[in-house]
């Protein structure tokens, strides 16, 4: 089921069909599409190492090219294990976007019933958030994820979200949290590099642990503060509090994360509620957390 307006046609013909015309070497591998709860692309196992990611939309279709320019920046840099980036497809006839294949990391989404230790979780990835705030920024790209530039962006989004809520949720209670977290202000520091999406979709569970991150294509530099969203859309109660003293995150990232973690959770309820239920869902747990927390 398509979830965005104008999505192209991707299906395992197409894939095959770009892998014969532009890496035979693997042509001949098996193919999976997997179904996953991701919102930008349509994803592929390619034989036991690799996957094929297409973006779903034209809008989309930076993010390879992105993803191969900053991918290797990172490698060795942070505690957790980051994909290779293996090949760049380029647009054709029948699909006109770049596309890619990274090498797999095994495991599955992380998220509470896949991570048997949410407090060793919460340190793995605090870890992980303070060692990427580290990485050297020169020469990264001037272009990322709005989730850099401040929460006043996206003020005017946030309110016309809201308002397209369910009857059920508690509108009043969201717009507050949501002024407690501009009251806040901008960043002020330097620019340093983000994920900007580390959401349980985007985090490897393997054996109980947290093991690895994916989908870098929104990595930017800039405000690193919604790095802490998955304080609310992963940990809960004692491992939101070990998650936030592993990442150093000062009284107002954490508030500025509070916000983009609203943000996210507030937009994607309404406009997921069909299109992609599971993701939905997850918002509105997400939400609860956040509101809950105030």
């Amino acid at each position: 089921m398509a979830i965005h307006d104008d999505e192209l046609t991707i299906d395992l013909d197409l894939v095959a069909e770009l892998l014969t015309q532009q890496m035979p070497q693997w042509s001949g591998l098996p193919l999976q599409q997997l179904h996953t709860s991701g919102t930008v692309n349509v994803t592929f196992r390619l034989g036991d190492n690799m996957v094929v990611r297409l973006p779903r939309t034209r809008e989309f279709g930076d993010g390879p090219q992105h993803e191969a320019r900053c991918l290797p920046i990172f490698v060795g840099e942070v505690p957790l294990d980051v994909p290779a980036f293996l090949a760049l497809g380029t647009p054709t006839d029948s699909y006109p976007s770049h596309w890619s294949v990274l090498r797999w990391i095994e495991g599955t989404n992380a998220d509470q019933s896949t991570l048997c230790d949410l407090n060793a979780a919460a340190t793995a990835l605090g870890e992980f958030v303070a060692a990427l705030r580290q990485v050297s920024t020169d020469g990264a790209p001037e272009s990322g994820n709005y989730r850099a530039f401040g929460l006043a962006r996206v003020d005017e989004g946030l309110r016309n979200w809201a308002s397209r809520l369910p009857d059920d949720i508690d509108r009043a209670g969201v717009l507050r949290v949501w002024e407690q977290c501009l009251a806040v202000g901008e960043w002020g520091g330097p620019a340093m590099w983000l994920h900007s999406d580390l959401r349980g979709d985007n985090l490897i569970a393997s054996g109980g642990d947290l093991v690895g991150v994916i989908d870098w294509e929104g990595c930017t530099v800039g405000d690193p503060s919604a790095d802490h969203l998955s304080a609310w859309w992963l940990f809960d109660g004692d491992s939101r509090d070990t998650f936030r003293s592993a990442s150093n995150a000062s009284d107002a990232d954490w508030i500025r994360a509070k916000g983009w973690a609203l943000f996210m959770a507030v937009a994607a309820i309404p406009y997921y509620a069909e299109s992609n239920p599971t993701f939905a869902a997850q918002a509105r747990t997400a939400l609860s957390e956040i509101v809950a927390d105030e």
